[in-house]
């Protein structure tokens, strides 16, 4: 009996351990299909980074910004004596005047401007609008892709309307 008992038990032991051996080898292969494709995987993850950095910084490099519009705010010195007509009148005069004088700036980019050359260009500058004469003042530009040009408008004196 001790005999049939031992054998059973050594049956036992070695079901168990082939068991135990096969189920290793079938998850061995399990781990080494996942390793690789954890690796695989790792590879394709550092690609696209190193792609991902790259659009980016050529995106930078594109995204330029360039001028593509101009508007001018003008308020008037002194309203005394003028009309709104000729108020408005003035106003699409300098308007017209500015934009003719700045369209060499269209498409050219933002970053590489030179920003004292706009005062430079619309400063002392007179323009003429139903008989009268004015002077224009830029007091301040905003340069993004839109140009804005606030301007101060001065009637010329000796050349007011009779």
């Amino acid at each position: 009996m001790k005999v049939a008992f031992f054998k059973g038990l050594a049956l036992l032991v070695l079901g168990v351990l082939l068991g135990a051996a096969g189920t290793n080898v079938i998850i061995g292969k399990q781990v080494d299909h996942l390793t690789l494709a954890n690796m695989t995987l790792r590879d394709q993850l550092t690609d696209t980074q190193t792609e991902l950095l790259r659009i980016k910084e050529s995106t930078q490099k594109k995204k330029k910004k360039t001028i593509t519009n101009i508007e001018t705010f003008i308020i008037m010195a002194s309203r005394e004596g003028l009309t709104d007509f000729d108020e408005l009148s003035v106003r699409l005069e300098a308007n017209e005047k500015v934009k003719t004088w700045l369209a060499p700036l269209m498409g050219q980019e933002v970053e590489g401007l030179d920003t004292l050359w706009i005062p430079g260009v619309v400063d002392n500058r007179e323009i003429e609008a139903n008989g009268n004469h004015y002077l224009l003042k830029s007091y301040l530009v905003v340069i993004d892709e839109k140009i804005t040009v606030y301007l101060k408008a001065t009637q010329i004196k000796g050349e007011a309307k009779q």
